[in-house]
């Protein structure tokens, strides 16, 4: 009777085995009271039962670990509602947390908490390169496709995000700071995200009011920037921004002041809008709300962004601030393609 109990219980746990890539974040409280949030890195959670003398658990099926004694037995529940009691043979976790990887020992941890966010197995293969949601410091630590996020001045404040968290970034600060490799960027690409005001101007003015990202290489040349500026400098106003030669702006001429309204043709644009700042060979186009908001043609220059680009939202590395920055605002959901997107979800 025990073999079998044993046995269905091995089944049950392979069924649940997840096929899909899934990134796992984890909480885990300490027993002097601390906490380590990152991704975790355990690969197996290993250890035996009363019925399995040899188990191998994988991190995405496990909602949460405790060890209620000093020993090395575990209350373990599953993510299907499963609970048992089981001895780890793991005597560390690694995590990818702010700080960097930590490996935290099991005698010293009184509970994990772990959280999976699956990505299709052809995520990566249409074009997704970085995908962060900004729910909490773990989602920065370790998003869910792509590098960490390297955070600034900026604060991830949870339950302001159009869905969980959201990045929150004051004028004339540094928000948050991502690094990609040679070859991450190419000819065409996305890069979206939902956005919110948190300034309350009704008006716009010179410059970055806000400015949502600049990118540049290693040595803080710039490549490009997507912002609000009713004078860019070039004679433009508007929603716009420039890449590699290739510059967008919604009006010709420029004033002191330009209302937020005009951008939205009317409508209310306070509270969560999409933006997406799209480009290819020939074409920057910029899109509202899954609407395309304008678009030029001409020539990128693909040299330009073919090495190490930085991403910054919206700290400007050479002047140590976040330049031009001029309103508060929220940022969430950030997705980067290698694709020049036009269809977007807007769920």
């Amino acid at each position: 009777m025990k073999h079998f109990i044993a046995a269905v219980f091995a089944s049950a746990i392979s069924a649940v085995l997840v096929a899909d890539d899934a990134v796992v974040s984890a909480n885990a409280t300490l027993k002097d009271g601390s906490t380590v949030k990152g991704e975790f890195l355990t690969q197996k959670i290993t250890g035996s039962t009363i019925f399995l003398r040899k188990l191998a658990l994988d991190p995405s099926i496990v909602k949460s670990i405790s060890f209620p004694g000093t020993n090395n037995a575990a209350k373990i529940e599953l993510e299907n509602g499963d609970k048992f009691t089981m001895k780890v043979h793991n005597k560390t976790f690694p995590f990818a947390s702010i700080l960097g990887e930590l490996n935290v020992q099991r005698k010293n941890i009184r509970s994990i908490t772990l959280s999976t966010k699956r990505i299709s197995a052809g995520g990566c293969d249409d074009g997704l390169i970085f995908y962060c949601t900004f729910d909490d410091e773990a989602s920065v630590a370790a998003p869910a496709v792509g590098p960490s996020v390297k955070m600034e001045l900026g604060k991830i404040i949870a339950d302001k995000g159009k869905t969980g968290g959201a990045l929150f970034v004051n004028p004339g600060i540094a928000g948050a700071q991502i690094a990609f490799p040679s070859g991450s960027f190419g000819t065409e690409g996305c890069i979206e995200f939902w956005a919110n005001m948190a300034s309350g101007k009704t008006e716009f003015t010179t410059g970055g009011d806000p400015r949502f990202f600049l990118l540049s290489t290693k040595d803080g040349t710039e490549i490009a920037h997507f912002e609000y500026a009713s004078n860019n400098g070039c004679g433009n106003s508007g929603l716009g921004g420039h890449i590699c030669g290739l510059r967008t702006q919604t009006n010709s001429g420029c004033s002191y002041l330009m209302p937020y309204s005009a951008v939205f043709k009317g409508e209310d644009y306070n509270g969560w809008h999409h933006y997406a700042f799209a480009w290819s060979t020939t074409e920057l186009a910029i899109y509202v709300d899954g609407k395309l908001f304008c678009r030029t043609e001409g020539t990128l220059n693909a040299k330009q962004i073919a090495g190490d680009v930085i991403m910054d939202i919206p700290l400007n590395r050479l002047s140590g601030k976040s330049f031009n920055n001029k309103s508060a605002f929220y940022m969430d959901e950030l997705k980067i393609w290698s694709k020049a997107k036009t269809e977007f979800d807007l769920n």
